[in-house]
């Protein structure tokens, strides 16, 4: 303005200088309102001073400095939004019936959220009902029509509706309010108006404001600089995009989870940009973000993919891979599943065709069949996606005709082209394998099956038959019979897995990794031994009994490391439930207790030795140097036992043998011949 304002002013009279008093974005919210012991006494202290005032009883009260900035006819605060919001609300009440005082009250308006704004506006037009309502301010605005229900968690408009209630309570006595208020002469209450010229841009503006008052949280700092930059780009959705970023996108997020929906909504944006490789994944991602690198395509991903899921509640298995990608416990699993539906959202404008179902099984299966635990593993895949875009609406046939991906495991998409193939051509069969595909522990592989009806002209009989057996096996997150199951496969021969130098039993969780290898892989790899054990099953007979029937009639000879795994049990508690390791060394087989063989390792057939002994009541000790080509061996009494080349040697103290097995059953050998000498030693003692 030319002309600069240092009166003390009253409320009108600051409107009558300008046609716009604007609450900034970067502004806190309103808070005089809040339900919290602080606020309600200095609610209860202004609104009993003002009315004092009002009446006479104290001198005119004085409310301090309100200042800001001024831009042409427009004045926002940097100091006075909530003392300068409670009057605002107070000339509502007061002049409630006054029409002529309405274009003044649309003056007054906030920028911090677009549900904030709109609400003003609507109690300024209802304002007459609102306050000759018998119900509470508060009550009669809920229950009216007019009322949008997201409205319910912007937490300025709470405070207004809490202050609301109060002034009507304070002021419903006071005579003349209105008159009072509009007094030139006496003014019983003001403000001294202050103009600050050269604040500089906005970011100055947020410094002195997190100053004074309370700072802003992540989710408003960042909606601020959101909307700031839609609104540089122009686009002809902005204003919806605003609405719904307070309204129904709130809403959302807020059903998901009420106690910290501000963190949860933050996350969806930062795991979106995370995707676009826009920000990168820490706490702080939203401060140091490059706002300009916001392009139409992003604020049109976040538009179309928030409506979707806004708009249909219904879709859980959408809203659960949504939601899994930005909860704290996500994975890069999660984050490209979300980055799956965000693409198919963008592409399709946020309109769900039959396309999409085949879109996120497809992309699904090929997620969690594929080992992304490494950040450069989730870039890839991330780039397969978008590689693929172009064919969202038509996926399965694409894949059908043998369409590539990249960043995937190629055996999976190997699978994911056969059984498109089988769907495209054969309904019945289809709808057997979306049944499969729902096994919570394979999640979608299903091609050990698969292949086996392949070979006989892709039967859809055999598929089932082995399919049915495959299922049956396993629960959610692991093998149901567990050890017992492994017995039995090593009866039919050794089904390890190689991992690197190491062999691996295969472990239960089915969630495969780079280093080591899961019972999931193993019955999708068209293993023979997986074969030859499902051959011989047969589900009308129970499962546990069938197992420990054959582990009692194996034929496995008793010189072969499987022998004493299939025998002795208690031999797997010497291993990690997490790798399941063994290791050849020096043509034995040894047992790796964790990750490495650079620790104490164990021999299987001591290990069974050691079994045999305790259980004749005879003590043995392991002993031995560390790594993979240590010496290692039992204490026994006198004795020190190896097992090198397929039998047993037995030492005295002074290193002289005494013992070698010679037979094909070196258990039994060397137990017999230890059982005897401990038996002497006791009769000597």
């Amino acid at each position: 303005m030319n002309e600069k304002i240092q009166n003390t002013l009253t409320l009108f009279e600051l409107f009558n200088f300008f046609d716009v008093i604007e609450i900034p974005i970067i502004q806190r919210d309103y808070a005089q309102g809040r339900q919290n012991d602080h606020a309600k006494m200095v609610r209860s202290n202004l609104l009993n001073d003002i009315n004092l005032a009002i009446l006479g009883k104290t001198k005119p009260l004085d409310l301090n400095f309100v200042y800001g900035k001024t831009e042409e006819k427009k004045f926002i605060p940097v100091d006075g939004q909530q003392r300068l919001t409670t009057l605002f609300l107070l000339y509502l009440y007061a002049f409630s019936d006054d029409e002529s005082k309405t274009e003044l009250f649309y003056r007054f308006t906030y920028e911090t959220r677009s549900s904030s704004r709109e609400f003003l506006k609507k109690i300024i037009e209802k304002r007459s009902s609102v306050f000759k309502s018998n119900l509470s301010p508060s009550k009669e605005i809920e229950d009216s029509e007019w009322f949008v229900f997201g409205w319910k968690y912007d937490p300025t408009i709470q405070s207004v509706l809490t202050m609301l209630d109060d002034i009507k309570t304070v002021f419903n006595d006071t005579n003349n309010l209105a008159k009072c208020l509009s007094d030139s002469k006496n003014k019983p209450i003001t403000f001294k108006f202050l103009e600050i010229e050269d604040l500089g841009k906005e970011d100055s503006l947020y410094i002195k404001l997190n100053a004074r008052g309370r700072p802003l949280t992540q989710l408003e700092n960042f909606k601020a600089l959101l909307i700031s930059r839609i609104t540089k780009l122009g686009l002809d959705f902005t204003r919806e995009f605003e609405i719904n970023f307070d309204d129904k996108w709130t809403h959302l997020f807020w059903s998901y989870n009420n106690e910290r929906f501000d963190l949860t909504y933050l996350a969806f944006f930062g795991v979106l940009l995370m995707n676009k490789d826009i920000c990168s994944d820490n706490i702080n991602w939203s401060i140091n973000l490059d706002y300009d690198k916001i392009d139409i395509e992003i604020f049109k991903t976040i538009f179309f993919t928030l409506n979707y899921l806004s708009d249909n509640p219904e879709k859980k298995e959408i809203h659960r891979l949504i939601f899994n990608a930005i909860n704290e416990k996500r994975t890069y699993q999660d984050r490209v599943l979300f980055h799956a539906i965000t693409v198919y959202m963008y592409m399709s404008k946020g309109i769900e065709y039959d396309s999409l179902k085949q879109w996120v099984r497809i992309i699904k299966n090929l997620t969690l069949n594929s080992v992304i635990d490494e950040i450069s593993d989730y870039r890839r895949a991330i780039d397969g996606i978008n590689g693929i875009a172009e064919n969202w609406t038509d996926l399965l046939d694409y894949f059908a005709k043998n369409g590539k991906i990249s960043g995937f495991s190629t055996e999976q998409i190997e699978e994911e082209q056969k059984k498109a193939q089988i769907i495209m051509q054969n309904k019945d069969f289809a709808e057997i394998i979306y049944k499969a595909e729902e096994h919570p522990y394979f999640n979608g592989q299903i091609r050990s099956a698969l292949y086996y009806a392949i070979e006989r002209n892709s039967d859809k009989e055999v598929f089932k038959k082995y399919w049915d057996k495959i299922s049956v096996l396993f629960d959610n997150a692991k093998p149901k019979h567990g050890n017992l199951l492994r017995r039995a496969l090593l009866v039919f021969g050794d089904y390890t897995l190689q991992v690197r130098e190491y062999k691996t039993l295969c472990i239960d969780n089915p969630k495969e990794t780079a280093s080591t290898s899961g019972m999931k892989k193993l019955f999708s790899d068209r293993n023979e031994v997986v074969k030859q054990l499902l051959d011989t099953l047969n589900l009308n007979n129970s499962i546990e009994e069938q197992l420990k029937f054959i582990v009692n009639n194996s034929e496995v000879p008793k010189n072969n490391w499987r022998y004493c795994f299939i025998n002795y049990p208690d031999i797997f508690k010497r291993m990690s439930s997490s790798y399941l390791r063994l290791r050849n060394a020096n043509n034995e087989m040894i047992i790796v207790p964790n990750k490495s063989s650079s620790g104490y390792n164990y021999d299987v057939f001591l290990s069974a030795l050691y079994i045999l002994l305790r259980q004749k009541g005879i003590e043995s000790i392991f002993r031995g140097y560390m790594g993979t080509w240590a010496d290692r061996f039992l204490s026994i009494n006198q004795f020190y036992v190896r097992f090198k080349e397929g039998k047993f040697s037995i030492k005295d103290t002074a290193n002289n043998l005494v013992f070698e097995t010679i037979t094909n059953d070196p258990l039994t050998e060397a137990l017999d011949y230890l059982q005897k000498k401990n038996v002497n030693e006791t009769d000597k003692n």
